[in-house]
């Protein structure tokens, strides 16, 4: 039997997403400038252990922000904005001798930033996770003792990623973060697969790409003087 979801189809819609991520940056470009609204962010980075390389991508979507000020009489107010965004993501490494995974998420982030516009951020995600094992894989029938060979061997898995760490928004478009995250994997040759990663990239937010109108909150505690 085949698994359901071969790496070709696989690889098919994962080029398919990003030809449709393609095409709204370019029609983004040609796109009136429209106010109080926000753009979603692209992210990409290095996703992986010291010795099993991979990467991490996809689109964050801002659909809350919560803005903090502080009064501290007559000193400056100090100030402090909370995002909450939907995320999907793409995700693969590769781990000679034993498999390749590629698996896609849906998450929610958390992220605090300062006026200094470093911020911290918390990203719990569920998906889907398929492996491919390294080498050749054979099946043999008891009854009949027929060996076949087994196309694209591997496993199916039920995917939680739990992660956070630190960033920095160099522009209003640009930032950079790192996340040190937790893989647990559901088990579907009865094990539980746990991997820590070690991620690292750019948030890039292309002009009037996807854009939304986040729900804006205002909180204060102290007094003007």
């Amino acid at each position: 039997m085949y698994p359901i979801f071969s790496f070709t189809i696989i690889r098919h819609w994962f080029f398919f997403c990003l030809w449709v991520m393609m095409a709204f940056t370019l029609s983004a470009q040609e796109a009136q400038p429209v106010r109080n609204k926000t753009s979603s962010g692209i992210r990409a980075g290095f996703n992986g252990s010291l010795i099993y390389p991979g990467f991490r991508g996809g689109l964050e979507y801002p659909y809350k922000r919560i803005e903090f000020t502080r009064y501290r009489g007559k000193k400056t107010p100090k100030t402090r904005i909370k995002d909450r965004l939907l995320t999907t993501e793409f995700g693969y490494y590769h781990h000679p001798t034993f498999h390749d995974n590629l698996y896609l998420l849906f998450g929610y982030t958390l992220r605090r930033s300062k006026a200094n516009r470093v911020y911290w951020e918390f990203a719990p995600a569920l998906g889907y996770s398929r492996t491919f094992l390294g080498g050749e894989t054979y099946r043999v029938n008891h009854q009949t003792g027929v060996v076949t060979r087994v196309r694209w061997p591997g496993y199916h898995y039920a995917i939680l990623s739990l992660g956070g760490g630190p960033g920095k928004a160099f522009t209003p478009r640009l930032s950079g973060y790192s996340r040190l995250s937790v893989l647990v994997m559901a088990p579907s040759n009865n094990i539980v697969y746990v991997r820590p990663t070690l991620e690292a990239g750019i948030i890039w937010k292309p002009e009037h790409f996807l854009t939304t109108e986040p729900r804006i909150l205002t909180r204060t505690k102290g007094k003007k003087k």
